[in-house]
């Protein structure tokens, strides 16, 4: 019991960084968020790099995915211009890893007591810019706060046996990704969790990579659910995101060794190692599907012809 409140204490510590940091984001980038999005044209690449940054600033490839779905919903954009945007937010989603990792060297504290000072700044932007510290420090104190849950974890029968059946069967690492991500609506969340799993040596990084890649099938609920009752192009949207994260997926699990030892030669600390395979899995993902795109969108003409 102690553990599961912690936990949720940690998670919840975790959104409200994370939320604090979108809003102060935001806040630079607010005119011209929807605009870069809005103005994705049929280049392919260009829609990539528009995912791509968006989902980075936003820190949430759903939040991003969620506006690309309203903004089909009305028309301004149509199916084929979001391919690309659902590809780069993909990769962009990668940066919370990233940032992730510098947990050891940011001062953290600092930026709490700086981050309190800025938001009773009668001044906006000043106000926002503490909304920023303040996020990245609430994210790193639930980092602090993940990691010291370890010892309840690895203490805990049930949690111990899940993670030494995934440390030998990769696919029930692969099935908790999908379920943490799908519960808690967040791979970023669940990469932070990983993540500290990982640093405490309870999971090996091959592991830790297939939760990896549980949780980005797991994170699709949250693009599926916000395509209810929208229009045919934007339910179109939500489910080449699903289709496209978990083909992805599959074809990269019969190479989880492969994925682990590119990891290994990438850095030398194992949470380094992890972002870092996430940031080149996400890329790999992109390069295998663009030559499928053409016969995508040529079976999308098709079925509107039949209609």
């Amino acid at each position: 019991m102690k553990l599961i409140s912690l936990l949720f204490v940690f998670i919840m510590l975790f959104f409200i960084g994370m939320r604090l940091l979108q809003t102060g984001m935001k806040f630079y980038a607010e005119s011209k968020l929807t605009n870069w999005i809005s103005s994705s044209t049929n280049h392919l690449f260009g829609s990539i790099i528009i995912g791509t940054v968006a989902t980075a600033i936003l820190q949430s490839s759903s939040v991003v995915l969620i506006i690309t779905i309203s903004l089909v919903t009305v028309n301004i954009l149509t199916f084929k211009q979001t391919i690309g945007i659902i590809l780069g937010a993909n990769i962009g989603t990668t940066i919370t890893g990233e940032l992730l990792t510098i947990g050891d060297i940011f001062p953290y504290h600092i930026s709490l007591l700086l981050g309190i000072i800025f938001v009773f700044i009668n001044q906006k932007k000043i106000f926002y810019i503490g909304c920023i510290l303040l996020g990245l420090g609430n994210i790193f104190i639930a980092m602090d706060g993940f990691q010291s849950l370890m010892p309840l974890i690895n203490d805990n029968f049930s949690l111990k046996y899940a993670f030494l059946s995934a440390q030998t069967y990769p696919e029930v690492g692969l099935l908790i990704g999908v379920i943490i991500s799908a519960i808690i609506q967040s791979s970023s969340a669940t990469f932070a969790l990983t993540a500290s799993l990982l640093h405490e040596d309870i999971i090996s990084l091959t592991t830790s990579i297939a939760i990896m890649l549980g949780s980005n099938i797991g994170t699709c609920v949250t693009t599926l659910i916000a395509s209810i009752r929208t229009s045919r192009q934007a339910k179109l949207v939500a489910i080449t995101h699903t289709i496209f994260n978990i083909f992805t997926v599959l074809i990269v699990v019969p190479f989880l060794s492969l994925l682990t030892y590119i990891g290994e030669q990438l850095a030398t600390e194992s949470v380094n190692q992890l972002a870092h395979t996430a940031v080149i899995f996400n890329i790999f993902s992109v390069l295998i599907v663009i030559p499928f795109i053409p016969y995508l969108e040529r079976q999308i003409r098709n079925r509107k012809k039949q209609k």
